[in-house]
């Protein structure tokens, strides 16, 4: 009997031994299965962190690209902005420098027309003295002839 009881706890903890390993079994797979679980996990992330950090790269690359344009474009505007203010100001020198020639043109035309003006006068009141002059003289003669 003590022999049956032995083996009847022999069989039990074979039994047992078996659950163990059972056991040992079901939780290692439990384990790789959550290894497998997580290391799928950390793959999508990271291929999910890849495609994100290449689509804000591609877009980096493209506000680069447009900035630089907009820059381009604001030098070029810049740039016909700084040369149509150097042709007006030529412009506005040439028409200056014109209006100052026909200003003193004007003021030598205006001069000579006052320089005519005064010696066709001179020359007027000359010929009006000389006028009187002989008037005078003939008055005088007449003057003269009458009281003899």
């Amino acid at each position: 009997m003590a022999q049956e009881q032995d083996n009847d706890e022999l069989i039990l903890a074979q039994a047992e031994l078996r659950d163990f390993q059972r056991t040992v079994l079901a939780l290692r797979q439990e384990l790789e299965a959550a290894h497998a679980e997580t290391d799928e996990r950390l793959r999508k992330s990271a291929l999910a962190a890849n495609t994100e950090i290449a689509q804000l790269k591609t877009t980096v690359v493209a506000l680069r690209e447009e900035l630089e344009k907009a820059q381009v474009e604001r030098d070029k505007t810049v740039q016909h902005a700084i040369a149509a203010s150097h042709n007006e100001i030529q412009q506005l020198k040439a028409t200056s420098a014109a209006l100052r020639d026909a200003l003193e043109a004007a003021r030598l035309d205006k001069a000579s027309s006052v320089n005519q003006a005064i010696s066709e006068a001179s020359a007027e009141i000359a010929q009006l003295h000389g006028t009187i002059r002989t008037l005078r003289e003939q008055l005088q003669t007449l003057s003269a002839k009458a009281t003899t």
